[in-house]
């Protein structure tokens, strides 16, 4: 049957944090890895403000999302 099986599509939302690693690179994506996961140095507006005074542009709303898995990387193995 050709339409055996047919399933709706999954739904794939993008992060701006995950954009965000695949434009850096290695040695910077690891940088802010390291600072996305310490909530206790970094919290998500000071970490913005920080960013956003090198030239990279995120919201504190992003890094939160990103942080609480409520970003499409929540539903990923390796983000």
């Amino acid at each position: 049957m050709l339409l055996d099986g047919l399933q709706p599509p999954i739904k794939f939302y993008p992060c701006k944090i995950r954009e965000l690693y695949e434009t850096l690179d290695a040695k910077d994506a690891d940088i802010l890895r390291n600072c996305i996961g310490d909530l206790e140095a970094w919290g998500a507006k000071t970490l913005s403000n920080a960013l956003n005074e090198r030239g990279v542009t995120v919201s504190d709303l992003s890094i939160s999302r990103h942080r609480k898995n409520l970003c499409s990387c929540g539903k990923m193995t390796n983000a």
